[in-house]
């Protein structure tokens, strides 16, 4: 009786876990945008990845805000569609406020429901992966003043 009393326990406590940390970011995006001839604003592209899969049929939309400045620079969402003929890859257009880093929030509705967040950083011609970036210094070590003490 005790042994089916803790094992009742154990299935309660298991199922009340969120699935976000029993399967933690299932889907994953990978998006590029390009600069329309409107100031800001983009078409985008985006793949959805469950494993290393592309993920057909979802819908949803898209809203974008700058992490550095979350309560200034908020984006209207946007509708994202599934390209004709192009299982797994999605198409949509946004009007940004401004160049630099933003966190796109996918909601995606259709077939369940599911968040994906992913960082881009915008220049005046296309988006690049925030975790893509180069790390460069803007210096050769040479040019380095040193205050005459060894390092």
């Amino acid at each position: 009786m005790e042994k089916v009393f803790f094992s009742c326990i154990f299935y309660v406590l298991l199922a009340s876990i969120a699935p976000t940390v029993l399967y933690p970011m299932q889907t994953k995006s990978q998006t590029e945008c390009t600069a329309t001839s409107k100031k800001f604003q983009y078409d985008c592209n985006v793949s959805f990845f469950h494993k290393k899969d592309p993920m057909s049929g979802y819908s949803g939309i898209v809203g974008a805000k700058m992490p550095s400045m979350a309560m200034a620079h908020n984006v209207k969402p946007v509708k994202f569609s599934e390209k004709e003929g192009m299982a797994g890859h999605y198409e949509f257009t946004i009007q940004l406020e401004m160049l630099g880093e933003w966190m796109f929030q996918y909601d995606i509705s259709t077939p369940k429901r599911d968040r994906v967040m992913e960082k881009l950083i915008f220049d005046k011609t296309k988006s690049i992966a925030s975790d893509k970036k180069h790390k460069h210094s803007h210096h050769k070590h040479s040019d380095h003043k040193h205050s005459g003490h060894d390092h």
